[in-house]
């Protein structure tokens, strides 16, 4: 029997079912590989494992390991993908080793390579070997999931498989580098024009220290400029014989993909990578691995508020990636190391090698401690209609769960309102009362504006919001201003009408894991409702915030000054005198912010009264009248005093 190396890769739902037990559930189906294919583990990860061992060849080491693993989990069909090299003790088997236990979440590139060892080994025997220098790669990968490393590892390949002729003795540099060049209209902001990029290439062919040369040709999606890319193209091919080349487009959806991949096949043989975004398992592992390859230990209970601390860097639509996913676990061991240094200093004990679950409350990685659910509800000024409407609802579906003669109905929702009213806030608590409820898993908050789900190019918006619900999955999905997706005027631009298809396909699919909640003023709802036929129905519940009035303003500025400051009884009759004074024309119009507004005053209040307590040399703060009057006094909240002019009532 030959030896073989397999890596085996979980579905993310399994891993992720899993993650608690570190992949020691891997010996389950390591105990379930027959004792004559001498099995043994190399490594296991969350996401993957790899295993040494025996079988008659490729087709049979697969068959032995899904049937294993059938044995090991009779109920959890969770294998996503094996790929199986030989493993001899050469150059190659070293090499595989490297790209399948070093990279996770890029199962087609360790297929490509794969295919390429044995492509290699027949075309060596046949001297037929180079053709391969023909062959170049797409890859279909977002900003900040790897690219520039995989493009590394590509070139690494190649020159070590020697897909090239033999380094002459005395260039130790021959095709020991890789290149990557962005390629834009214009030479700014890290981009070289078409020209400028075939230039590059052309000086490359002197010493030929590249194995691979990359090309990030997205710029080429943005207009369908086609015809540009197989120009382009076509003057690249004239240096095909010298190099391999690796595109870059972001992830698209297939139909898109299949557009680009084509240009590209008609003038070059490619073979395809899609790399999809990264799944939060993918992320976690990353994480858990910086922190591992440290003295500290990570122990199981930080998983859940790492998870938390990655959805929360989500929530403004700007994560990269690897790089955010290093950037947290480089705060957890910061943090960790503060934590330890201001124990040390007090002379308290703490625990130098382990970072837990208990430490992360000063590592800002954990979740919120405040009041959950209906007791939430409670604290808010004014919201007494709308918990009532909440307990309405919370209570026909969890009666639709429990009763077998009753179909789960579609829960997602439609907030409509001035900004400021809450429509936010209630949101956030209402994922919380679902999860008590047992009507969602998770009870997580997502936010995003409608905006945010729109991509740059064709074909990209479909994956990001698809990404961004995906993310969400037994959860909240909150969705401000959501309007912002549908443009009347049908303009073939707006890619809102592809996030809002993505969405609504979503919604259905996971109706009852997930709950969308779409939020904006009561009539730019309305007009959403005709942006796509299917949407109204899937959103059956609708729930209208009332702005506030000018005593229930004061009452959430005083719950805010009360709750966090000491206040002088002064500073409280001065506030209710300003909110009294607002004019009501102000209160009704689209440009006032409700509790936005409150918690800005708030907010400028305590910074007068933090500058006057510095500049007298103290640490605590307590609020006066005068930081109020100084606060209010500012041009954003005295024009407030009377709009009737610049409303236009008085001529």
């Amino acid at each position: 029997m030959q030896k073989y190396l397999a890596r085996v890769s979980l579905n993310y739902d399994t891993a992720q079912e899993r993650m608690n037990q570190l992949g020691e559930f891997w010996n389950d189906l390591l105990a379930a590989i027959p004792k004559k294919n001498d099995a043994e583990k190399v490594i296991l990860r969350f996401t993957f494992a790899s295993f040494f061992m025996k079988a008659k060849n490729k087709a049979d080491c697969e068959h032995i390991l899904r049937t294993a693993w059938a044995k090991a989990f009779p109920d959890n069909d969770g294998i996503s993908e094996i790929h199986i090299t030989e493993n001899n003790e050469d150059d190659t088997a070293k090499l595989m080793r490297s790209i399948y236990n070093n990279y996770y979440g890029v199962d087609e590139y360790q297929r490509l390579t794969t295919s390429l060892v044995e492509s290699i080994k027949y075309l060596s025997e046949q001297k037929a070997k180079s053709v391969l220098v023909k062959q170049n790669v797409l890859f279909s990968i977002d900003s900040g999931c790897g690219m520039t490393t995989l493009l590394a590892s590509f070139g690494d390949f190649c020159q070590r498989m020697h897909i090239y002729e033999e380094a002459p003795e005395e260039n130790s540099s021959y095709r020991s580098q890789y290149l990557e060049i962005k390629v834009g209209k214009e030479s700014k902001n890290g981009y070289m024009t078409p020209d400028d990029a075939v230039d590059e290439v052309k000086t490359a062919t002197k010493d030929l220290t590249y194995s691979v040369i990359g090309f990030d040709i997205s710029s080429f999606l943005d207009g369908h400029q086609q015809e540009d890319l197989r120009m382009f193209l076509t003057r690249l091919n004239k240096y095909q014989d010298t190099f391999i080349f690796a595109f870059r487009i972001p992830f698209l959806e297939k139909k898109s993909f299949d557009e680009i991949y084509a240009v590209l096949s008609d003038i070059m043989l490619i073979h395809s990578v899609r790399i999809p975004p990264l799944h939060d398992c993918v992320l976690m592992e990353s994480i858990w691995n910086v922190i591992n390859d440290t003295n500290i230990v990570p122990a199981t209970s930080i998983i859940e508020p790492i998870f938390e601390k990655i959805h929360r860097e989500k929530m403004d639509a700007r994560f990269y990636g690897f790089r955010s996913a290093e950037k947290i676990a480089n705060e957890v061991l910061l943090k960790k190391a503060e934590d330890v240094a201001k124990h040390d200093n007090a002379g308290t004990e703490t625990d130098h090698s382990t970072v837990a679950g208990q430490d992360l409350s000063t590592l800002n990685v954990a979740t919120s401690t405040k009041a959950t659910g209906y007791a939430a509800l409670k604290e808010l000024v004014g919201m007494e209609d709308i918990t009532a409407k909440i307990q309405e609802v919370v209570a026909q579906i969890r009666v639709s769960i429990t009763n077998e003669k009753l179909d789960r109905p579609c829960i997602h929702m439609r907030f409509t309102g001035a900004p400021g009213t809450g429509k936010t806030t209630v949101a956030r608590i209402l994922g919380q009362i679902m999860q008590q409820e047992g009507i969602l898993r998770r009870g997580g908050f997502f936010e995003y504006s409608g905006r945010d789900l729109v991509a740059e190019y064709v074909g990209q918006t479909a994956v990001k919001t698809a990404t961004i619900c995906r993310d969400a999955y037994g959860s909240v999905l909150f969705i401000d201003e959501a309007y912002s997706l549908y443009s009347s005027d049908h303009s073939t631009n707006d890619y809102g009408r592809e996030a809002l298809t993505t969405l609504v396909s979503e919604m259905e699919n996971h109706r009852d894991d997930m709950l969308v909640i779409m939020a904006g003023y009561t009539d730019e709802m309305d007009e959403l409702m005709k942006g796509n036929p299917g949407l109204r129905s899937r959103m059956p519940y609708k729930i209208h915030f009332p702005s506030y009035t000018k005593d229930q303003l004061f009452k959430i500025y005083m719950q805010m000054v009360s709750k966090h400051f000491d206040y002088e009884p002064d500073l409280e009759t001065e506030a209710h005198t300003y909110f009294e004074t607002l004019s009501d024309e102000y209160i009704a119009s689209k440009e006032f912010a409700n509790a936005r507004f409150v918690r800005n005053l708030y907010e400028r209040t305590w910074s007068k009264a933090a500058l006057r307590a510095s500049l007298a040399g103290k640490r605590e703060i307590s609020l006066i009248k005068e930081d109020f009057i100084a606060a209010s006094g500012e041009r954003e909240f005295s024009e407030k005093l009377d709009m009737k002019k610049t409303l236009g009532f008085h001529k």
